[in-house]
């Protein structure tokens, strides 16, 4: 199959994607609860960040606290990643994506998570280092692009198989060596399905943070405009999920995963 085939495939199972997604709402219910409990534990680091500057604790203790908050956070986005893969895969096999199950599923697979956690933070970290160096900060984006492109089958693997992170990290990577053009596809579609909306919302929020917006009525449109914008990002964040599910499905290993099944 020609390589403008493959782009053309990833980008109708990006479509196909958006389908299952209109089909099935409940999973956009997914990244709401998400960003919830992300905020809820952000508020509670903060809070005892503020605490520890309160009673004039040692600046060293601020280090573990805040590796500890960020990975509780990292943590907590990985979970709800697996539950929604694991609610999509049932969604492509017919079922009704629920709640209670996609929870038990991530829960079953807290070993993994907690270890993909612990390699995703290290691998952040190491490449904003790498970024604080001048003249480098081009080289650090890139790194973390082929990062992200090449673990793009790490959350479909922890929830369809239960793989241990390393192991899981190293089958995506070699997935997405063999599924690249389609994932290429895919993201390249969903990038430029969203570059107008992307644009608009990016001059809402610049409009409303300026400070140009003077009346209450502006203010208040540009607010909604925000909402829309946020939104539009669960949407986005589902189908994305969805259509790694989709590839990961569709790809020889998994293929042979669902016929076993």
């Amino acid at each position: 199959m020609s390589g403008s085939m493959r782009l053309g495939d990833g980008a109708r199972l990006m479509r196909a994607s958006l389908d299952v997604v209109r089909a099935n709402p409940a999973l956009l219910w997914f990244p709401l609860a998400s960003t919830l409990c992300l905020l809820l534990v952000t508020l509670f680091w903060i809070f005892e960040g503020a605490w520890l500057y309160a009673v004039s604790g040692p600046w060293v203790l601020f280090v573990p606290l805040v590796l500890v908050g960020v990975y509780s956070l990292t943590f907590v986005g990985i979970f709800f990643n697996v539950a929604l893969a694991g609610a999509a895969d049932g969604a492509l096999e017919g079922q009704q994506p629920s709640f209670e199950e996609a929870f038990s599923l991530a829960w079953s697979r807290i070993g993994p998570i907690a270890g993909w956690a612990a390699w995703s933070l290290t691998v952040s970290l190491a490449i904003a280092l790498f970024e604080s160096f001048k003249g480098l900060k081009w080289v650090g984006r890139a790194a973390q692009v082929a990062w992200s492109f090449a673990t793009f089958f790490v959350i479909p693997l922890i929830a369809v198989e239960g793989i241990p992170a390393g192991e899981a990290r190293r089958q995506s990577m070699s997935l997405a060596k063999a599924e690249w053009q389609e994932e290429a596809g895919g993201l390249g579609a969903l990038r430029l399905a969203l570059l107008v909306p992307g644009l608009l919302f990016y001059l809402d929020a610049r409009l409303l943070f300026s400070g140009h917006a003077h009346s209450p009525a502006a203010k208040a449109m540009l607010v909604l405009g925000l909402l829309c914008g946020f939104a539009l990002s669960m949407g986005v964040s589902t189908i994305r999920q969805v259509f790694a599910v989709s590839l990961y499905r569709r790809s020889p290993a998994g293929a042979s995963t669902t016929l076993a099944a």
